[in-house]
């Protein structure tokens, strides 16, 4: 308000000073209109007037047409007496205040005009204005101007007083929200409403108080962590089992853990405060002065005796721990009982002792040297194995005595302590040839380790070794077993796969031919049935052995499993000269047969391709052998064929078989039969196997048996198993929509399974049938086939339960698979094959087996199903064992889809039934 008023005053001071000097500017021009209107009027006169009247006359006249601003008029011409003229001040004229007069004091203005003229004497007009109609003026300028002031003031006083409340209320809330924000309501905000001053103060307020609820928040967070951080670390430093024990920087005793506490019989509060005397919480040897000696001897083990006790060796460690920095604050400390380890030295000690004994009578022999490979000591085994006694071996490098074939001792044995100063690790047995001092020789198997001090360093080397002469003869004996028939002593299906891959290389190479031939005995399965496997067996080998001795350097016999023989001949000239061989072969091989007291005659026949002329790879040469074969046998047996290219189309060979499979399955010769899966204790229908039947449109309904063995092509094995597949959920749709939610379980090969893109066209399978959920569907795959690659098999499997398909593993137990195996694969049931099944009545191991498998199964949670089930005694079996769901012939044979519906009918009545006798003959309680 004082701005205001200074402001005024100065605003209207200026407003008189410049509104005064108007005026003077105004009054200068109204007298110089008035001398430049009165003096011609008065000029005009005549000189010689003495009447004043009519200069009177002209003065008035002047004044009133001047105005009323005229205050006097005076003329005066020569000696005349001069004329003036003072009109009268009108009566409405407005009279400013004394004040304002005083205040601008205006004198009147006056000015002369004189008339000079040669023949007129000197006149002069004086003019006189009024000052009262000037000041009025003034006034009426001020008054217009202060209205308007005014008017201004009050406007900004309004304008004030509304920012002032305006300002009044933001305020209030800013001190409302502060106060609520320091009583701890971190959440308060401020409504960003009112003026553009209040909502930017209203938003910085907001602002502000959420960077402030975040540190606060996280403030507490970072509290409550510290806190906990602090109590774990209490809690974990009394929870370890080594005694610590904490000093300051000045020596002073500060904190022990529990365990400290409990080995010393020190109170909680052991330690006193800061400052205070430390509280004897550890013996004389861990003092201040003494422990950081102790801590970095090499030798830092302490005697500590307790009362009442037995003493203990603890090894001490010490530590320094700094603050946050970098200063160091002070020391920890802590014991570990070495106690056992010096009764583990003393007791080693002992032991070595007994080592020496040991070593003297063991059978291995043993020979230990130095770094640089020199004899240290060898034990009697070492001395009988290499001829040296113990006092002319030592001191000599280990290469003179332990003397190798093949490689000098020295560049393994005396090597290993530098390799094994590297890795400790032992190296790996190896087996070589020993040459004794005499000459002799042994096969030994051998080790080299380095003999380390305690702290790691290699001091020199150890050598193990033993003769095991008689076990690489058995390791021969297994290598031969590996390659050749057991029975008759002839290369089996691998060492033929070899020899007939280089055959084939030296045929290429010499230009000559080769001659594949596919021998197979005629009427050998009458044989076996008339007089026995042994018979058979014998004239196997009496085949085996003429096929030997006819057999030259270039040539080779295998038997390829079963009555059937390969004989490779080599190098021959051309086709006549093979046929004229194997005629000689089929003549000698139709001798009869003196076996036991009995003579049997059999023929043989053989099926022939030549290599070049018949240009395959050696499974396609053997192939077509077969082929051969099977031509010749079609001719009469006794017979033998060569195999022609051009002409041998009518063959039946495996590709045409798997061909008519494949029109079989186009033709929808194929189908699939249904066998129950049921719960055998309440006879519930669990579900269903889908088995493949083939109806050949001339032989009838055939099993499987005469259609997968068949296939090898995995294109038709894939078609197949979706064919399956969507005929298997087509009619779990038809089930369903009768009622019957039964689950299905569909037999997977494993060449499909492997598909890379199984699982997504298993997906798009599922999909053709929404109605049928995926759940129902179980995918059996063969436990063998399940270990061929663990990891992708389990990769796989999940991947298809994530559609929500399941798995069980077939043939459970004839594989090799370990609990291991069974833990890693998911698969949620167990099939166990029927093979075990039949013999659980008779056979005491198949019982067993069984009963392992239930037990497994229940063990990794996991469903068992038993296959093969074909009597009541046992299914009561199998009750007995635990195992309570079973499918077999004793339950239901596979049958066509349409003949489900009507077995589940007469199923469900005959349980029924049986289970009501069996509630009727139970006996009531009295």
């Amino acid at each position: 308000m004082l701005i205001i008023l200074i402001v005024t005053a100065v605003r209207y001071h200026y407003l008189l000073a410049a509104e005064t000097d108007e005026v003077r500017r105004h009054a200068a021009t109204e007298l110089q209109r008035a001398g430049n209107r009165l003096l011609p009027l008065l000029t005009a006169l005549p000189p010689t007037t003495t009447d004043p009247t009519q200069v009177t006359a002209v003065l008035r006249e002047g004044a009133a047409s001047l105005g009323r601003n005229v205050q006097s008029l005076k003329w005066q011409a020569g000696e005349q007496p001069a004329v003036e003229v003072s009109p009268v001040l009108p009566a409405d004229t407005a009279a400013a205040p004394q004040w304002l007069v005083d205040w601008v004091a205006l004198e009147p203005p006056v000015q002369q005009f004189a008339q000079t003229a040669p023949d007129r004497p000197n006149a002069r007009l004086t003019v006189t204005l009024r000052t009262e109609p000037m000041v009025s003026d003034i006034w009426s300028t001020v008054i217009v101007q202060a209205r308007i002031s005014a008017l201004n003031i009050i406007t900004i006083l309004v304008l004030l007083t509304v920012l002032l409340r305006a300002n009044a209320r933001m305020l209030r809330r800013l001190a409302e929200a502060t106060d609520a924000f320091r009583q701890g309501r971190l959440d308060t905000r401020m409504q960003e409403t009112g003026t553009l001053e209040s909502r930017a103060m209203a938003a910085t307020f907001n602002d502000m108080a959420g960077k402030i609820q975040s540190l606060v928040l996280s403030l507490r967070d970072t509290q409550q962590m510290q806190s906990e951080q602090l109590h774990f670390t209490r809690q974990l430093i009394d929870a370890l089992p080594l005694p610590v024990f904490v000093r300051d920087a000045d020596g002073s005793y500060l904190d022990a853990n529990r365990a400290w506490q409990q080995l010393f019989q020190a109170p909680p509060n052991a330690a006193a405060a800061r400052g205070g005397t430390p509280a004897p919480a550890y013996p004389e040897e861990l003092s201040p002065e003494r422990s950081a000696q102790i801590a970095q001897a090499q030798d830092n083990e302490i005697r500590i005796q307790r009362a009442h006790q037995a003493p203990l060796y603890m090894a001490y460690y010490e530590a320094p721990f700094t603050s946050t920095s970098g200063a160091l604050a002070g020391t920890i400390g802590t014991l570990v009982d070495v106690t056992e380890r010096k009764r583990v030295q003393e007791a080693l000690h002992a032991e070595k002792e007994r080592a020496e004994v040991t070593l003297a009578s063991i059978g291995d022999g043993v020979i230990t040297t130095d770094l640089s490979g020199r004899i240290e000591s060898l034990n009697e085994a070492a001395q009988l194995m290499t001829g040296f006694t113990a006092e002319q071996a030592t001191g000599l490098q280990l290469d003179s005595v332990f003397r190798l074939y093949e490689e000098p001792a020295n560049r393994t044995a005396s090597a290993a302590p530098d390799r094994d100063s590297q890795t400790g690790a032992l190296k790996q047995a190896t087996y070589e040839v020993l040459i004794h001092r005499s000459g002799e020789r042994y096969a030994i198997e051998y080790t080299a380790s380095a003999i380390r001090k305690g702290d790691g360093m290699a001091v020199g080397c150890v050598l193990v070794f033993r003769d095991v002469t008689e076990t690489r003869n058995l390791r021969h004996q297994i290598s031969w077993h590996a390659r050749h028939d057991a029975l008759t002593g002839l290369y089996n299906r691998a060492a033929l796969a070899e020899r007939l891959t280089h055959a084939i290389f030296v045929a290429r190479n010499k230009g000559l031919l080769l001659a594949v031939c596919m021998l197979d005995l005629d009427h050998f399965q009458t044989v076996n049935d008339t007089y026995g496997n042994r018979v058979g067996d014998r004239l196997l080998k009496e085949t085996a052995r003429r096929l030997g001795a006819f057999a030259t350097a270039s040539d080779a016999v295998a038997r390829m499993g079963g009555d059937e023989f390969v004989l490779l001949l080599g190098e021959q000239a051309d086709v006549p000269a093979i046929t004229a061989r194997v005629a000689v072969l089929m003549e000698q091989l139709a001798a009869p047969y003196a076996i036991d007291d009995r003579v049997l005659n059999t023929t043989v026949s053989i099926g022939v391709a030549v290599f070049p002329q018949d240009d395959a790879n050696p499974d396609t040469l053997l192939r077509h052998a077969d082929q051969a074969m099977c031509q010749a046998k079609s001719f009469g047996r006794n017979q033998m064929h060569v195999f022609d290219v051009q002409h041998d189309h009518a063959v039946q060979t495996q590709h045409t078989r798997q061909t008519r499979i494949a029109q079989a399955l186009h033709a929808g010769e194929l189908v699939l039969h249904y066998q129950p899966k049921v719960n055998l204790r309440t006879g519930q229908i669990l579900g269903l196997e889908a088995l493949l039947r083939w109806q050949h449109p001339e032989q009838g309904l055939l099993g499987p048996q005469h259609v997968l063995p068949l296939i090898e092509d995995i294109d038709l094995v894939v078609e197949l198993g979706e064919w399956v597949l969507r005929q298997a959920l087509a009619q779990m749709r038809q089930w369903t929509d009768a009622g019957m939610l039964w689950e299905v379980s569909v037999n997977i090969a494993a060449p499909h399974f492997h598909r890379p893109n199984f699982v997504q066209r298993l997906k798009d399978i599922l999909h053709t049938c929404p109605e049928v959920s995926p759940t129902r569907l179980e995918l059996e795959i063969l436990e063998s086939a399940a270990l061929e690659d663990m990891q992708y098999m389990r990769r796989m499997m999940q991947s298809c339960q994530a559609l929500g398909v399941r798995f069980a593993l077939d043939d459970f137990g004839t594989g090799f698979s370990s609990l291991s195996y069974l833990k890693r694969l998911p698969a949620e049931t167990i099939k166990i094959d029927q093979s075990f099944v039949r013999g659980i009545l008779e056979d005491g191991d198949d019982l067993t087996l069984v009963s392992a498998i239930v037990a497994l199964a229940a063990a990794f949670n996991r469903h068992v199903v038993a296959e093969g089930v074909e009597t009541p005694e046992q299914c009561a079996k199998l009750l007995e064992l635990g195992c309570e769901r079973a499918q077999g012939f004793g339950i239901a044979r596979p049958m066509p889809a349409q003949e489900v519906m009507g077995w589940a009918r007469h199923h469900s009545d005959h349980h029924a039934a049986k289970a009501a006798q069996a509630e009727a003959r139970r006996p009531t309680s009295a």
